[in-house]
């Protein structure tokens, strides 16, 4: 004989097995299931047969279909906001310590400030793109090729800053102070030109986090309007 109590124990197994895990989620579909196997046995259909048509109705309903947005949404927006928050973090403590300097130093010579200060203000525009970046990028639904966008984005910071510190230290540095003359006469120029330049690095690492975020956030953004309200 058809025990529903027990059908709807093992249906409930099945539904956290398939993803929906959430027992309060779990609980308004089990009303929803009874409700309408209820409705069907007063109709004069029997037990059995009403579980399975309401089982059915569930797995086609919104709330479901929302449940199951909910999860993919967890498991899929996730590289690109890691990546973006990692790479304007790598390059903000600097922006934020230079700042002052243009303001305190004397010695910088207008061009020095223009420039530094541009690369100070693209990282911290990189960081506050973040609200409105999603408005102006594609949205990549495809989940892999997203995660692969974004993951490049990524990679391609960390090999710039690799790429660069080699440079600094090789070329930037040895070129800078050539001259040991201008050292010898209190000239900090080249320290001041170094400072820039590593300004700028720090900044397009962090417009690479940027555009890695808002990919993310486009796609994010699509995916809530797309699902059932």
């Amino acid at each position: 004989m058809f025990n529903i109590d027990q059908a709807i124990v093992e249906w409930r197994k099945r539904m956290a097995a398939g993803g929906v895990k959430t027992p309060a989620v779990l609980d308004e579909l089990e009303s929803h299931l009874r409700e309408d196997i209820e409705r069907q046995v007063r109709a004069g259909v029997n037990a059995e047969t009403a579980f399975k048509t309401a089982a059915e109705r569930i797995g086609q309903s919104d709330l479901l279909k929302r449940e199951f947005a909910k999860i993919t949404e967890v498991k899929e927006f996730r590289w690109g906001k890691v990546v973006g928050v990692a790479c304007c973090l790598m390059a903000l403590p600097l922006s934020v310590w230079a700042i002052p300097s243009f303001l305190m130093i004397p010695e910088l010579t207008a061009g020095e400030r223009l420039l530094g200060s541009v690369a100070v203000i693209l990282t911290f525009l990189s960081l506050a793109s973040w609200r409105f970046s999603h408005r102006v990028f594609p949205v990549i639904r495809n989940p892999r090729v997203r995660m692969s966008a974004s993951i490049s984005c990524g990679v391609a910071g960390l090999v710039w800053v690799f790429v660069f510190a080699l440079l600094l230290f090789s070329v930037i540095v040895p070129y800078l102070f050539s001259n040991s003359s201008a050292a010898q006469r209190g000239d900090f120029r080249p320290v001041f030109t170094m400072g820039v330049v590593v300004l700028w690095a720090m900044a397009f690492t962090a417009v690479l986090g940027g555009i890695a975020y808002g990919l993310e956030e486009a796609a994010r953004r699509q995916f809530r309007k797309d699902a059932p309200a």
